[in-house]
């Protein structure tokens, strides 16, 4: 049984019976893993049916409750995360803003590998929050050309490399006087693909769980800017 699942059972059974009153406050609390508030706002959305901005988030923010929360430690260990250093309300809200933003499925599937990459210790809370910002302010075609393009560098000028430049996971590193500039990815979007966009790819990034074992957090640096000339 799913998250979302049991949330349905506490409403069936009347453990929950009054619609949210501030769904704000009770989607922070759902992010934090609180059954309760999940219900509150189940029950709100249900009776609001002609908000669809409100049923599509609770779709997405449902989608990534159960892609997060697979058991009870999960919730434990995602609200230890989020609420270290007093932080509740910020760091909550930044995620809930996250989810909110996003347009895609993939992409909720994004957010949710890199929440489970920090579940794990595979990523600190800073860089964490830098791919979720990542995957929120870039379009899912440029992610696409981001996992299929990740090792190459020097690429041209195109409609992709632009969108990627816009979200600061590109870099020029070619410096053409007769125009012909290239463009290279920066450090982040290396981490963006591997604890989102390709976290997945078994293939290309082998037994994450060993990185964490070994309390092997990845650091981001500035790539050079010693640029090339043609």
């Amino acid at each position: 049984m799913n998250f979302t699942e049991q949330v349905k059972s506490l409403v069936t059974r009347g453990e929950v019976q009054e619609a949210s009153a501030n769904i704000l406050e009770d989607t922070i609390n759902a992010i934090l893993g609180d059954p309760i508030s999940t219900g509150k706002i189940m029950l709100a959305i249900a009776k609001s049916p002609f908000f669809v901005r409100e049923q599509l988030f609770w779709t997405k923010l449902e989608a990534f409750l159960n892609g997060v929360y697979l058991n009870s430690d999960d919730c434990g260990k995602l609200r230890a995360k989020l609420t270290e250093c007093g932080k509740k309300g910020d760091n909550s809200y930044r995620l809930v803003e996250c989810i909110d933003r996003v347009e895609t499925q993939q992409k909720i599937d994004y957010l949710i590998n890199a929440t489970r990459c920090l579940l794990t210790d595979l990523i600190d809370l800073s860089t964490y929050f830098r791919i979720c910002h990542a995957v929120t302010h870039t379009l899912e075609e440029d992610l696409c050309f981001l996992r299929n393009h990740i090792k190459e560098s020097n690429l041209p000028y195109d409609q992709f490399i632009q969108g990627l430049l816009s979200a600061g996971l590109m870099y020029q590193s070619v410096i053409d006087g007769n125009g012909d500039q290239k463009y290279s990815f920066t450090p982040i979007a290396e981490i963006v693909d591997q604890y989102a966009v390709s976290y997945d790819d078994v293939e290309r990034y082998p037994n994450p769980t060993i990185r964490a074992s070994q309390g092997e957090v990845p650091q981001i640096s500035i790539p050079s800017m010693e640029w090339q000339s043609m």
